[in-house]
């Protein structure tokens, strides 16, 4: 495909709608015109906003990238994870979150243990859990036992470190998955189970034959 206009990367990025955006249609229809009009295209233009002075600006040119093209955008925003603005940094995690891979493991257990905002670091374990694999279980563990601050929301990191162990074991401590809906278990999660099964996870993963 041709160049493309920066008014029409700004309209596609408009209907993006940023995290709880309810139009979903619209979304998708915008996603699908920006991969039709070309990687190289988009990114051209997409690129310099990953360094704009908006930080929502930021926001938005991480989670397009990824969207567009996550093979090619990971290298691209990871950068953000260290951004000035901590609501660009958990942008970042949470775009992370469906479109990361393992190049974006080493720099999410950097913010999940050095990040000043507990709801960055939150983010930074759930995007963990995802894609991160056994390799992260001890980053987890650590965050599990001892980071317990709340964030603006109630969450603490160590609840959302929980929350990625389950997902990384296949277990139901924190939630039921029923399709693509949770529910919370009918009794507290037993953490003590958790570890025992994340330690024993690691280890068989650490030992096993190269």
């Amino acid at each position: 495909m041709g160049a493309i206009s920066r008014a029409q990367l700004d309209a596609w990025l408009a209907r993006l709608g940023g995290p709880g955006y309810q139009d979903d249609d619209d979304r998708d229809r915008a996603v699908a015109e920006m991969r039709a009009a070309g990687a190289d295209a988009v990114f051209s233009l997409l690129v310099p906003l990953l360094d704009d002075h908006d930080p929502d600006v930021r926001g938005t040119a991480c989670e397009a990238a990824l969207l567009v093209d996550a093979g090619r955008g990971v290298p691209l925003v990871l950068p953000l994870l260290r951004d000035p603005d901590d609501v660009v940094r958990w942008c970042t995690c949470e775009a992370l979150v469906g479109h990361g891979d393992h190049r974006a493991t080493a720099p999410l257990v950097a913010v999940l243990q050095s990040d000043a905002d507990p709801q960055v670091r939150g983010a930074a374990a759930m995007a963990l859990g995802r894609f991160g694999g056994p390799a992260v279980i001890p980053a987890l563990l650590a965050a599990l036992a001892d980071d317990h601050e709340v964030d603006i929301l109630g969450h603490t990191p160590s609840h959302c470190a929980a929350m990625a162990l389950d997902e990384i074991l296949g277990t139901e401590e924190t939630r039921i998955r029923m399709g693509n809906v949770n529910r919370l278990p009918d009794r507290p999660p037993d953490l003590d189970r958790l570890r025992r099964l994340a330690e024993e996870r690691f280890r068989e993963w650490s030992t096993r034959p190269v």
